[in-house]
Formats: C-alpha cells, sequence, structure tokens
C-alpha cells in the first residue's frame, strides 16, 4: 500500500497526537502543552512535550521529536505502513482506495492469518470427535476443563484426519500452506504432510487478538518427538515476539496496574482458572524489545515470575535488566521452590502463589538473595565474584537511584565500606572499555584517512552508503562532545545545529544536553567543573568513557590539524548526512515492490534524486573543504 504524501499529512493533521501519546503514556498539563516521561530513553524528570497546536511531540532530554505518525512507528515499534494504518484506524481515515498497490508481503499475511483461522476452526473440531478421547483424557488430567478449552481455544490434530488435505480442499495452495508453517512439502515424493498431527493444539495470538501461530504438545510420556513444537518462522510468527495470551490479560493488568511474565502457556492456564487472569507466557523465548513495547501499555508493573530454578533465575534477571533500562518499573516473584507456577496450583499451593505474587521482590533484593547465599565469606574470590556478578547487573541496567542504592546494601551486606565499592563499580566500568595500544591507534588514523579518500572517490557513485561505516557519525558525535567540555567557544553553534540532527547513539545527545544546560546556569564553567557535573548525574564510568575519547587517536590528529569550529560544523554536516543517508536506504526499499504503479514508482524516483542530490553537494563540499 502505498500512501500519498497528501493524503498521509491528512491523517497526521486529524490525529489527535495528545489522546494518542497518552494512551501509551501518562501525561500532564502544564500550561498549553502536556508533558510526561519519554519512553525511548531513561526518563526521570518528565522531559517529553506534546503540544496539540503544533501537532507535535519532543523530548529536551534525547531530542526525539515527531509527530503522532512518528511517536506510533517508535512506540509500538512497527513499520512506517503499518503505524499509517493504525493511525488511520483510530480516526476511522478510509484508505481501502489505496490497497490496489499493496505489496506480496502484506497480501501473504492475510493469506497466512486466513490459513491459521481456518486451521483453528479445524482443530477445535477435531477434539470434538471419537478420535480425540485421548487428548480429552489427558487435559482433564491436567485439570483442564471444558469452560478452558473454549476460553483458550484448545484443539487437536488425530493422525488419520490431515489438516492440509483439509486445507486444499478449501482451495488454498501447498506454497501458502508451507509459507504458513501448517505443512511441509516432500519434494522427492511430491507430497504435502502435517506438521502437528496427534497433538493437542493451542493457539498463539498477537496483541490484536489475532492468531499468528500454534504450539502442538504430545501426550504420551516416553516418546522420541518433541514434547512442545511451536510454528516454525514466518511472515506473522516470531520467536522473539510471543506473548501468549496478552490480548485477555491486558484488559486486567490495565485495571490491576501490573501485568505477571511467567513461562509457559500451562502456568497461564492454571493461575487464570484459579483468579489470576492478568498474565502472559514467554514460552522458552528472552524478553524482547517488543515485549518491552507491549508492556508500556499496561502503564504499571511488570512482575517476573519464571520457575525456581537457575535457568529461571537467570532469566528473571536478565528481563528485570531490559525492563529497568527501558524505565519500566519491575519486580521479580521469588519462587524458592524448584516448580514451576501450574505444578505449584495442582499441589493445591494457591495461597503461597498468591503470597509469593503479592510479595515480589526489587530486583536488587531478588539477585543479592539468590546470590549472597552461596558466597564463602570466608574466601575473598567468592565476595569478589558475588559483587562482578551484582554490579554488572547495576551497571547494564544504566539507573542512577538503582547504582546509588545498591552501593547501600552491598555495604550492609558485605561490610565492605562504600569507597571500595565505589572503587569496585570503577574496575568493571574501565574493564568493559576498548582499550587501544600504539600500533592500533597507528592503524586507526591511516583507516580513517583511507575512509575519507574513499568518500571523495564515490561522490558520483549510486552504491555509496554512508551507513556501512559507523565511524563516520560516531567521530562527528565524539568531536561535539569533547569540544563542549573543553569550552564554551561553540556553544552556540552547537545550539543552533543541535535541533537539525538526531544523535545515532542517544548517550550522546544526552550528555550534550546536559552541558548545555550547566552552561545556560554558569557560562564560566571550567572543563573540569563541567566534568564534575556529568560525574554526578551521569552513569557510573562516564569520566573514564570521556577520559577515552579524548585520547582517541583520531580526535587527537583532528584536533592538532583543524579549528574547533570548523570540526564541530563538519561534525553537525556529517551527522545530517547520515539521517539523508538512512532516507535513500528506505526508498531503495520501497522500490523493490514489484507491484508498484508506474505513477509512485515515479514520484519515489524523484524524492530519491533529490536525496542523492543533496548527498553528492555534501560530499562536493567536502571534497572542497579537503583540498
Amino acid at each position: 500500500m502505498l500512501i500519498p504524501k497528501e493524503v498521509i499529512e491528512d491523517i497526521i493533521q486529524k490525529s489527535d497526537i495528545v489522546s494518542i501519546v497518552s494512551e501509551r503514556v501518562s501525561l500532564s498539563k502544564k500550561g498549553r502543552n502536556y508533558w510526561g516521561l519519554c519512553p525511548f530513553h531513561q526518563d526521570s524528570n518528565a522531559s517529553m512535550s506534546v503540544s496539540p497546536e503544533k501537532k507535535f511531540f519532543k523530548c529536551f532530554s534525547c531530542q526525539v521529536s515527531g509527530t503522532a505518525l512518528d511517536f506510533v512507528k517508535d512506540f509500538d515499534n512497527i513499520s512506517f505502513q503499518d503505524a499509517i494504518k493504525k493511525l488511520a484506524l483510530s480516526i476511522s481515515y478510509d484508505l481501502s482506495k489505496f490497497e490496489n498497490g499493496q505489496p506480496i508481503q502484506e497480501k501473504k499475511e492475510t493469506i497466512i492469518f486466513r490459513l491459521n483461522n481456518e486451521a483453528l476452526a479445524f482443530f477445535k473440531l477435531n477434539l470434538r470427535t471419537n478420535e480425540a478421547r485421548s487428548a480429552v483424557k489427558y487435559l482433564k488430567e491436567r485439570d483442564i476443563n471444558v469452560e478452558d478449552i473454549q476460553f483458550f481455544e484448545i484443539g487437536y490434530l488425530p493422525k488419520n484426519n490431515s489438516l492440509v488435505n483439509h486445507l486444499l480442499n478449501k482451495g488454498f495452495n501447498i506454497s501458502d500452506i508451507v509459507d504458513a508453517g501448517l505443512g511441509t512439502y516432500n519434494e522427492e515424493k511430491q507430497k504435502l504432510y502435517d506438521i502437528f498431527s496427534d497433538r493437542i493444539i493451542f493457539p498463539i495470538k498477537n496483541e490484536n487478538n489475532e492468531i499468528i501461530g500454534f504450539s502442538g504438545r504430545i501426550m504420551e510420556a516416553d516418546s522420541d518427538r518433541p514434547k512442545y513444537l511451536n510454528t516454525r518462522e514466518t511472515k506473522i510468527f516470531s520467536k522473539r515476539k510471543i506473548a501468549y495470551n496478552f490480548s485477555e490479560a491486558i484488559k486486567s493488568a490495565r485495571i490491576k496496574k501490573e501485568i505477571i511474565i511467567l513461562e509457559g502457556y500451562m502456568d497461564v492456564i492454571s493461575l487464570h482458572k484459579n483468579g489470576i487472569t492478568n498474565t502472559i507466557a514467554l514460552m522458552g523465548t528472552s524478553l524482547s524489545q517488543y515485549h518491552v513495547n507491549l508492556f508500556k501499555m499496561i502503564k504499571g508493573t511488570v512482575k517476573m515470575f519464571l520457575d525456581g530454578d537457575e535457568p529461571g533465575i537467570k532469566g528473571n534477571i536478565e528481563a528485570a535488566q531490559t525492563l529497568i533500562s527501558n524505565n519500566q518499573k519491575v519486580l521479580i516473584v521469588n519462587n524458592p521452590t524448584n516448580n514451576d507456577p501450574d505444578e505449584l496450583i495442582k499441589q493445591g499451593r494457591k495461597s503461597e502463589v498468591e503470597q509469593m505474587i503479592a510479595e515480589a521482590l526489587n530486583p536488587l533484593e531478588y539477585i543479592i538473595s539468590k546470590k549472597w547465599n552461596k558466597v564463602d565469606t570466608k574466601d575473598f574470590n567468592s565476595v569478589e565474584e558475588f559483587m562482578k556478578e551484582v554490579c554488572s547487573f547495576v551497571l547494564k541496567c544504566n539507573n542512577q537511584i538503582l547504582f546509588e542504592t545498591s552501593i547501600e546494601e552491598l555495604e550492609n551486606i558485605t561490610g565492605l565500606s562504600k569507597e571500595s565499592i565505589i572503587d569496585f563499580y570503577k574496575k568493571i566500568s574501565r574493564n568493559k572499555n576498548i582499550q587501544y595500544d600504539k600500533k592500533q591507534a597507528e592503524t586507526e588514523i591511516e583507516k580513517e584517512q583511507i575512509n575519507q579518500s574513499k568518500v571523495v572517490e564515490q561522490t558520483n557513485n549510486q552504491s555509496f552508503n554512508i551507513l556501512s561505516s559507523l565511524k563516520a557519525y560516531e567521530l562527528a558525535e565524539k568531536t561535539i562532545l569533547i569540544d563542549l567540555i573543553k569550552s564554551n567557544k561553540n556553544l552556540q553553534l552547537v545550539k543552533e545545529k543541535i535541533r537539525e540532527v538526531n544523535f545515532p547513539h542517544k548517550e550522546f545527545g544526552k550528555l550534550i544536553i546536559k552541558i548545555i544546560n550547566s552552561y545556560d546556569e554558569n557560562i564560566n564553567y571550567s572543563e573540569s567543573e563541567i566534568k564534575a557535573i556529568i560525574s554526578k548525574t551521569s552513569k557510573p564510568g562516564i569520566i573514564e568513557e570521556i577520559h577515552w575519547y579524548e585520547n582517541d587517536p583520531i580526535i587527537l590528529n583532528q584536533k592538532n590539524n583543524s579549528d574547533s569550529t570548523k570540526l564541530v560544523e563538519n561534525s553537525f554536516e556529517k551527522l545530517k548526512m547520515y539521517s539523508n543517508e538512512k532516507k535513500i536506504k528506505e526508498i531503495n526499499e520501497m522500490l523493490k515492490d514489484k507491484n508498484m504503479t508506474k505513477e509512485n514508482r515515479e514520484n519515489l524516483n524523484n524524492i530519491l534524486s533529490e536525496r542523492i542530490k543533496k548527498r553528492e553537494e555534501w560530499l562536493n563540499n567536502f571534497n572542497d573543504k579537503n583540498n
């Protein structure tokens, strides 16, 4: 679906940006605008402003900004076209007339959804047949009754009733059935086979209650077959995007302001039938950014409740780390048993499970409770290993309050002094930095000089792509940051230019904004005072990182050979060029659509030509400046 630019603008203008943002982030009105915590970085000061008049949002900390369309695209972690559709749906805007140019991928997705719906109906029907007696018996033994079967839409595929034949009879072709992950085709025998044969089937849905895949479970205790079999990766099913029962759990989760994350779907079913309905299952996958974005819809607390064994403990800690670093409130349910929630319920320990959930621990308390009891306090190596695990966890969370709290907790538990703990943090932080020796430094300078000469040579090369070289924009970010720390000479220039770019690494943008605000308070701050301010308000080890940037051989080399103002200007130009190249890449991807109309292709090619023209102008300027 290729939608004209004026239609997209119309959708944006007719959308209520305050309503759209407030569905995902809590906002409060101050003056003409609304303010809230920015969801795109670790924000604690309500740095994001939403203007209903300008139809625009902006974070004054990390510099992320845009329209309602941009917000939906980034927050919901969806494609540009899906964001347009979602926005249009929210205002009942009809996009059907633009569907003639629908890409093949979208048509394939629609077919797979239809296949999954037909497959589920077939699975459910088979559970009511005589062939399903063993499956029904198994479910009863697992305490799954008729109401549970209906609610979770559980089904069955017997050996002698083929799903693939049923789908072929319904008019679906072999290729689509295979692409949907419902069948496998043997080229030699030229035959299509079922994948989920003789399994109890549990449908897996996305956040919109659409069936994206299935999980099949065998009934026999001793078998060479895998106990669980999930749909393979398809255009609509990805194992990193499984949140079993989310479309149902969100209803009660929003009321309770918390969602509970479990391991498997049997855990979800057991807790649901016992009145705990705000639960989802990851089904053996790690928590991903997709899940983080889903959980933000709850506007509450995420409670991790994985199994009580070592893999479960590790999973809880890693998930908490991801959630904290994404500014999400999280608690961990301390399961001291080796049983999963489903087993505990079946053992008649429902009240114990409810107590575990109610008394969930903060992540720092949880990791300390799990690791300290294994420490031999008389062995300094054992204590050091404990310190490494806890401190590494805290640093990866990138949360200042957690960092400061951990110092006090570790002081109380280990008996170490506050100074020793802080020194230990510094040691770990330093060990994570990249270290250059002299020979490597010289190599880096040579590489940068070669890269710069290649850029000039490739002025008219259509395949040139600055995105392939991280060095170009990393160097630009470092140059601006270090220059601003050193002095306020180029302060006004940075203030003017910073509005024109987005920093690829948000941490650089946050630091630069922090330095600008400090200079606004006192224009006479010295370099050491600026560093002291950064050290107090930023993540542990940041001064060590800045020190490394200052001594980066490439920065030292360009600093000794160039005027600082020109360096800063050139750095901003590089960042602008980076954004332009990203746009070129996006357009080239869109042009791969074979079903695109001639008119739309011409429009895109015109836009692409303008972007390439900008590239050539930038490269010509770059060439002039280096001659």
